[in-house]
Formats: C-alpha cells, sequence, structure tokens
C-alpha cells in the first residue's frame, strides 16, 4: 500500500549524486578487552579532496558516550586493543610519516606515540596475548628513502604467471611476510621469508606459537592451494604443515583452551567462484580436519570461538540476509539473531558481542 505522505516526502527530497558526500561508514569494530568500550573507524567523504577521511572512535557499551580519538588528515586504520587493556593501536602514516606505522595511545590519556619506526609500511598487525610483542605483516618493498635517492627508475621485470591485480599493480617479486616486534625493546626480528606470502597469522593463547596461511607449492601463481603453517614465535623457528587440502584452507581461529583450530576449507580442489567453503576444527597439534557445518548449505563467515571453547559463532548468508549463529562439535545449529538485516564483522571480548548490522 502506498503512503500518500510518504510519496510527498520522497518527491520534496530526491536523491542527487552530492548526497553521496553526506555518506558515512563505519568499520572494523574492535570491543575492549574488559568489553566497556568498542573502537572503531569513521570515514567521512571529503568532496574537496575526492578521498575519505578515516578516524578512530571509541564508543561506551550502552552507547551513552562517544569519542574521538584521532583527527590527522592522513587518516588512521586498524584500531586494536593491547590485549591487557592499557593501550589502544592503530596503523597511520600521519605527520608526514612516509611510511604506514603502529601508532600507541594509553587509555589513560594523552597524545599518541608512534610504537614502531620502520623504513616499510606494515599491511597488518596482531598483538600477543600476554602484550608483550606484536606480529607484522610487511610488504617487500623499497623505503621510501631508498626511491627517493634513485636518479632514475628502473623497468619493472616481469617473470611470473601472475604478473598483476587489481589497486596494487604489477606485483613483480615482492612478497608478504611476517615479523615479530618486541614492545619493549623495540627489536624487529624476521619470521619468515621466500618466494611466498603469508597471511592472517593468529596467535596461540599462550604467547608461544602462531599459525599462518600460506600457498607455499612450487608455482602459487598457477594454483588456489593455501595451507595452515604453525611456528613457534621466534626468529629461526622451524615450520610445520597443518592442513594438506589441495584446495583452499584460509582464516584460522585458535580456540582459547589451546585445543583446536578452526577453519575455512574448500570444497572443491581447483578455483570457483561458486565454490561454497566448509567451517573445519583441527587439533592444534595437527590431525585430520572435522567439518563442522556439514549439515548447513549456506556460506559462513567472521567464525569466533565461545570463551569454554566449546561452541564456535559464526555469521550465516540466507537469501539475501545474515544472521549469527553457534555450531557445536557435532554440527547442531542454534540462531542467535532474528531480523531482516545483514550483519558483519562479528567480534567478542567476554560475556559481550559486537558486529555491524545493516537493515
Amino acid at each position: 500500500m502506498l503512503c500518500w505522505g510518504s510519496f510527498a516526502t520522497i518527491a520534496q527530497n530526491p536523491f542527487t549524486p552530492s548526497d553521496v558526500y553526506k555518506m558515512k561508514s563505519i568499520a572494523d569494530p574492535q570491543p575492549s578487552p574488559d568489553g566497556k568500550w568498542v573502537a572503531y573507524v569513521l570515514s567521512t567523504p571529503d568532496s574537496a579532496k575526492d578521498k575519505s577521511d578515516a578516524d578512530i572512535w571509541m564508543i561506551s557499551w550502552d552507547g551513552n558516550e562517544s569519542v574521538k580519538l584521532t583527527t590527522s588528515p592522513e587518516g588512521e586504520s586498524r584500531p586494536r586493543w593491547s590485549p591487557d587493556g592499557k593501550y589502544l593501536t592503530f596503523l597511520s602514516s600521519r605527520y608526514d610519516t612516509k611510511s604506514s606505522q603502529i601508532w600507541r595511545m594509553d587509555r589513560r590519556g594523552g597524545e599518541a606515540e608512534k610504537l614502531t619506526q620502520l623504513k616499510y609500511s606494515i599491511s597488518d598487525y596482531v598483538w600477543s596475548p600476554d602484550s608483550k610483542k606484536i606480529l607484522l605483516v610487511i610488504h617487500d618493498q623499497e623505503s621510501s628513502d631508498e626511491a627517493e635517492k634513485k636518479k632514475s627508475a628502473k623497468p619493472i621485470v616481469i617473470d611470473r604467471y601472475r604478473f598483476k591485480t587489481d589497486a596494487e599493480g604489477y606485483l613483480e617479486r615482492k612478497r608478504d611476510h611476517l615479523y615479530l616486534f618486541d614492545v619493549e625493546t623495540k627489536k624487529l626480528d624476521t619470521l619468515t621469508a621466500g618466494d611466498f606470502n603469508e597471511s592472517n597469522p593468529v596467535w596461540s593463547p599462550d604467547s608461544k606459537q602462531i599459525v599462518f596461511v600460506s600457498n607455499r607449492t612450487p608455482d602459487p601463481d598457477r594454483n588456489s592451494n593455501t595451507d595452515l603453517w604453525m611456528m613457534e614465535a621466534k626468529k629461526g623457528a622451524s615450520i610445520k604443515q597443518l592442513t594438506k587440502w589441495t584446495g583452499a584452507d584460509a582464516n584460522p581461529a585458535w580456540s582459547p583452551d589451546g585445543k583446536w583450530i578452526a577453519y575455512m576449507k574448500s570444497q572443491l580442489p581447483a578455483f570457483s567462484i561458486y565454490d561454497q567453503a566448509q567451517l573445519a576444527i583441527i587439533p592444534a597439534e595437527g590431525g585430520e580436519p572435522k567439518i563442522i557445518n556439514a549439515k548447513l548449505d549456506r556460506n559462513v563467515s567472521s567464525v569466533r570461538w565461545s570463551t569454554d571453547s566449546k561452541l564456535l559463532y559464526a555469521v550465516v548468508e540466507d537469501d539475501r540476509r545474515s544472521y549469527v549463529a553457534s555450531l557445536d562439535f557435532a554440527g547442531n545449529i542454534t540462531r542467535v539473531t532474528q531480523g531482516d538485516q545483514v550483519v558483519a564483522g562479528l567480534q567478542n571480548a567476554g560475556p559481550h558481542w559486537v558486529a555491524m548490522v545493516s537493515d
């Protein structure tokens, strides 16, 4: 039924192209360890500069108090709480810094300080559970200082099957590798190297080991195979392969009790845009994977563990909508959220859960 009042309102307020610049967006919600606050990124379009200004905000759990934490024009991203709750960190190339570095803010107040002083940009990072170290993901690259010293640019040499991607451009032989940063001593150790990428690093609950995703086949450009790999969090440690599926294994999540690693496992060995990944768990010491959502013919994502390690929570896609569901080890599914909506960015902190919802 059409309401005349609603029709009149729409007619008087038509949507124009310039209205796009009024649309702000939020992303990357991160609850504090005590569950009292949620940090997130708020992006505001700037029509004059033709870009968005991203700032870190913090809102109380009850929604009554909201605080803007950063204001630099360069923008900030990836807010992360230290597990001890003392600091909030983020990535930024603020104040004429030529590379994206980790900045740290004290919960008690004061200006943010630059925690890392590297020549290269950091693309991702993860705090250790004991808050003593940070895993860094860094892409092989020339530093800004090295590039400026060159009188002429060298030609790009292409010797790979997969030589270019959107946004990143020509790939050359530059890869993403893992580094370990000691928060107290500021010492940086190289953990991985070689002609392959590493991504999705996750700490064990005791801060002694890490698991990550990598394609270490002879020619990774020609297949979509990725596996889970494990190593001690120290320089020179040996690397152990956990999964051996010829398809894609990705997005690991370590259980709080340290016994299991959940991850997404493709069903097809070769790449297919129609593949529906399955939720699997594997013992932390290795073994055969167990499919958890075998009874569910729907895509799942944002997999998280319950604090007692007995349940897995995930976002389930269903007919242009999505909802949060819990799954036990037997594959029994319980729907947690209801409504005509889309849920994304599921995160937990103790008894509290946070997600982005669009209706």
